[in-house]
């Protein structure tokens, strides 16, 4: 692991000696100074992309469909058939690499804040930043190939290397799930001591603010089940922003899209040209929603003969990270685990009221009101299946919470995901593997 981690630290700084900002002042060029150049430094990090991260876990999930004709078949196949172990040559790597390029320019960053020339708190908004840039990764990083965490054995199982200063002599080993979760909430509380923005316009929504902060926070501590925290956390969220777009009155435009009200976080790839399409969605997945009220239906899918295909694609305006919709339900899902069974109830009516007709929600309110709480959850998470659908989501909301039995026909044969299956959990791609015999 140490020769690939010196691989990526010299990639990482042959990048940025192109735009002159690590190169040695003596020959003529500029080392990073003021808070615009390490501004600069730090977009190059914001700008690297890691598209296959939540495009090729929806081929894992429930809410594709493929056939042996569909376009680029060879790159998808094996993932779509959870075939980890003798996948073909030419199926697509998950990111892994692109994740640890992100952590060096963070750790740059962070590493030279008493260094950089400018306003306090411009220094304070770009260090803070790259705290919460680097959280995220760390946080991706584990979701894709650790096991969900479990408090009971965090400290045994497996996370991935954590990096945070750049040490030839270092070997990167794998760290456990529990210290990989300590750092990223300690880069987490750090970031709320520098970030000073609430809230960023259009435009630079791809940015960390306060609000964009809190939802990672609001999501991580959901993942760690401590849901009094996530509660507070998603509170003090939409005390900042909590629009909601209501598709009664505004159904052209994605609540998923960079620019709608609903965006906090626009930073992510979460769709692909071929993902809309090639692929068309299962009967199983479209079968959880109302086609006539409910108002995502007709937003999210089109029919294309027989078949209806998902409209989320590769337009940059679909980057979505997080976005108000999550902490309602984050929120939801935390009430109804303590147990507060009423707040959970309005909440989530709060929360689809702008998502169905109105002739739906006088049945739909009636309905929750009758639920037991092992029934509300399990309305809630198909609420989540229905709300994210094709944004990078539904896998790790299946991983964390039933990993549930996933069936499939393909070419007349089934393929079935267990129920608990070990391929929940992504197998570190080969080039990383070839680098470190512990993987």
């Amino acid at each position: 692991m140490k020769k690939y981690i010196h691989i990526l630290f010299i990639t990482v700084m042959s990048i940025v000696s192109c735009d002159d900002y690590l190169d040695i002042e003596p020959v003529g060029k500029v080392i990073p100074k003021s808070v615009e150049d390490y501004r600069s430094f730090l977009t190059t990090a914001y700008a690297t992309v890691k598209e296959t991260h939540h495009i090729l876990t929806t081929y894992r999930t429930d809410e594709l469909k493929l056939s042996k004709n569909s376009f680029g078949i060879e790159q998808y196949e094996d993932i779509y058939l959870w075939n980890d172990t003798s996948a073909s040559p030419l199926t697509l790597s998950f990111s892994y690499a692109n994740f640890y390029k992100i952590i060096f320019h963070a750790n740059h960053v962070i590493a030279n804040q008493k260094n950089i020339i400018g306003d306090d708190l411009a220094v304070n908004q770009l260090v803070g930043e790259a705290y919460a840039l680097r959280a995220l990764q760390y946080f991706q990083l584990v979701n894709l190939y650790a096991k969900p965490y479990n408090k009971l054995t965090a400290d045994t199982d497996k996370g991935v290397p954590i990096v945070t200063e750049y040490n030839i002599e270092q070997t990167y080993d794998i760290q456990s799930l529990q210290e990989v979760y300590n750092l990223i909430v300690k880069d987490i509380e750090k970031a709320e001591n520098l970030i000073n923005i609430d809230k960023q316009q259009i435009g630079l929504n791809y940015r960390f603010s306060m609000i964009a902060l809190k939802s990672l926070k609001s999501k991580v501590y959901l993942y760690l089940k401590e849901w009094q925290e996530v509660i507070e956390i998603s509170k003090q969220a939409l005390a900042i922003q909590a629009n909601l777009q209501d598709l009664n009155t505004v159904n052209t435009q994605m609540p998923s899209e960079f620019n709608s009200i609903e965006s906090i976080l626009a930073l992510d790839i979460v769709s692909s040209f071929d993902i809309s399409t090639h692929a068309s969605m299962s009967d199983e997945f479209l079968n959880k929603y109302d086609r006539i009220n409910d108002l995502r239906f007709n937003l999210y899918f089109t029919k294309d003969g027989s078949v209806y295909k998902a409209n989320k694609n590769a337009d940059i305006k679909y980057k979505s990270t997080f976005r108000v919709a999550e902490l309602f339900l984050n929120l939801t899902e935390s009430y109804i685990q303590t147990d507060q069974i009423d707040l959970a109830k309005l909440e989530l009516i709060s929360f689809v009221k702008k998502r169905y007709t109105p002739v739906k929600m006088a049945l739909y309110i009636t309905q929750i009101n009758s639920l037991n709480k092992e029934n509300l959850y399990k309305e809630l998470l198909e609420e989540r299946a229905r709300e994210f659908a094709i944004e990078g989501q539904r896998w790790n909301d299946l991983k964390r919470t039933e990993q549930p039995e996933i069936t499939r026909v393909y070419e007349g044969k089934t393929y079935t995901l267990q129920k608990n299956d070990s391929r929940y959990v992504i197998s570190f791609p080969n080039d990383a593997k070839i680098n470190n015999p512990n993987f």
